[in-house]
């Protein structure tokens, strides 16, 4: 099993529709570092940033976009089984 640890950091707010002061979408980056160990072994990082569009409704606030960008050339990790 894979153990995982992510960190966020330099979240911005680009724009919030239709206000700032009573938003109902709101669009955000930010920088991430995600750290994996598995096995005895195995270790990635991957570092990059988010994009996303955050949705406000009835449960709460929801993604309903997200975009990754990697700063990795070469991907070394041998499968993607986690979520960004």
């Amino acid at each position: 099993m894979s153990r995982i640890c992510h960190i966020v950091s330099n979240v911005q707010v680009l724009d919030a529709q239709p206000s700032m002061s009573d938003p109902s979408e709101v669009s955000v980056k930010c920088r991430f570092i995600i750290y994996r160990n598995r096995v005895e072994t195995e270790t990635d990082f991957l570092v990059g940033k988010r994009e996303e569009l955050l949705r406000k409704t009835k449960q709460g606030w929801k993604i309903a976009r997200r975009k990754i960008v990697l700063d990795q050339n070469v991907l070394l990790a041998k499968n993607l089984t986690f979520f960004f």
